[in-house]
Order: structure tokens, then sequence, then C-alpha cells
């Protein structure tokens, strides 16, 4: 029974004595994995926070490119209004010129005839007056700018225009049926005149004809025609005068 007794009490101390070091591995092993899971569970956390904080960023980010695409696009969407009203105002300058440029040719083809019709009124006027935008027709032939051409064709109509309401005497040389003679000359406007020579032997009156100035011989009215001269150059009012006229004058 001793025998048997101490047997067993040493196969269980084997027993012990082969069990411990599995156990004190399984322990190390233990330890390590909860180092592990604690490491990775301070990790996972880190990336947690991380992520956090960079999802924040993220957002931000998003939120101020959308802000500058929303610029952006605002931008863009004005320039193509800029563009459009650039295009437009392009496109109306260009109408515009074309414009011009026809009225431009208009008065151009014009000018020609409004040159004839020019000499044709100056045919018509008093001798002195065509004599006085002579020069002024002239220079308007020789310029060659249309500008200056038609200004030119003004300045001649404002002059014949205030001749209109103008009383003149002159005094020169007149043509009656081929025959030169000095002559004192009133007109009345550029429609009527009156002329007497200087011994009162020849007097007449002066008007327009479509072929030019016509002057014609009067029988009477002689010292009628002398007193409206003399009230004329005096600029003071006379008598009440009876002047022959042509009533076909124009």
């Amino acid at each position: 029974m001793k025998t048997f007794t101490h047997g067993y009490a040493y196969l269980f101390g084997c027993t012990l004595c082969v069990a411990m070091p599995s156990w004190g591995q399984a322990t190390a092993n233990l330890d390590e994995l909860t180092t592990q899971w604690l490491a990775l569970d301070k990790s996972t956390q880190k990336l947690k926070s991380d992520w956090q904080l960079e999802k924040q960023q993220l957002k931000l980010r998003i939120g101020l490119l959308t802000q500058e695409n929303s610029q952006l696009s605002a931008q863009i969407k004005q320039e193509q209004h800029n563009q459009d009203q650039v295009s437009q105002q392009r496109q109306a300058l260009l109408s515009a010129q074309t414009d011009i440029e026809q009225v431009v040719d208009a008065y151009r083809l014009a000018l020609p005839s409004m040159l004839s019709r020019i000499q044709q009124l100056l045919a018509g006027l008093p001798p002195y007056l065509e004599h006085q935008l002579a020069d002024d027709l002239n220079k308007l032939t020789e310029k060659s700018e249309l500008t200056a051409q038609y200004q030119g064709i003004a300045n001649i109509a404002k002059q014949v225009a205030k001749a209109e309401n103008l009383i003149v005497v002159k005094q020169g040389m007149i043509t009656l049926n081929g025959t030169p003679l000095l002559t004192e000359q009133l007109y009345l406007g550029h429609r009527h005149a009156w002329f007497i020579t200087q011994d009162n032997a020849t007097a007449g009156i002066g008007y327009p004809r479509a072929d030019g100035w016509q002057w014609q011989p009067v029988d009477a009215e002689h010292d009628s025609i002398r007193q409206a001269i003399i009230s004329a150059k005096n600029q003071v009012p006379g008598e009440l005068l009876h002047l022959p006229v042509n009533l076909g004058a124009k």
C-alpha cells in the first residue's frame, strides 16, 4: 500500500510539473493578445478621431469649393452676358456704320445734282448777289471733302435767304438790249429791282427768269424810282411811291 501511494503521488507531481509550462504560455499569449487589442483599439480610436477631424476639414473644403464653384459659375454667366452685350453692341455699331455709309453714299450721289441746282439758283439772282457768291461757288467745286462741300452749300443758301429780306442799293454797269449802262440799282430782296441812269434818261425794272436775271426798261415812273433809291440810300422813310413791278417774277 505504501508503495502504491508514493507512486501515485509521484505521478501526480509529475503531472503538475508537466502542466505548469502550458498555463504560463497561455497567460503570456493572453497578455500579448490583450496588448495587441489595446494597441488596436487605440489605433482605431485615433483613426476615428483623425477621420472626424479630416471629415470636418473635407466638409469645410467642400463648402469652400461649392462656394467657389458658385462664384465661378456666376462669373462665367456674367462673362457670357458681357460677351453677349459686346456682341450686340458690335452688331449695333456695324449696323450703324452700314447705315452711315449708305447715307454718305446717298449724299455723295446727290451732290452733282445739288451743285447744278445751286448754279441755277445763282444764275437767277441779282447780279450783285451772283457776283458775291461766285467765289463761294468756285471754292465749293474745288473742295474734295463731302462735309466741306455741303457746308459750302449751306453757307450759300444762308446768304441767299438773308438777301431775301434786305433792301440793297448798288451802283454799277448793266447791259440793256446789248448796251452797257452805268446805273444805280435798288434791290428788294432778290426778286424785284429797279434801276436808273445818272441823267434819269433811262430807268427800268429787274427780275429773275428761268434763263437768268432780266433788265427791262420802263417808260414812266422815273421820278418814283429815283426817289425810292434816294430814300433807301439815306435809310429814311419817304412818301408812298408807286413803282412798276413784273408780276411774273418768282
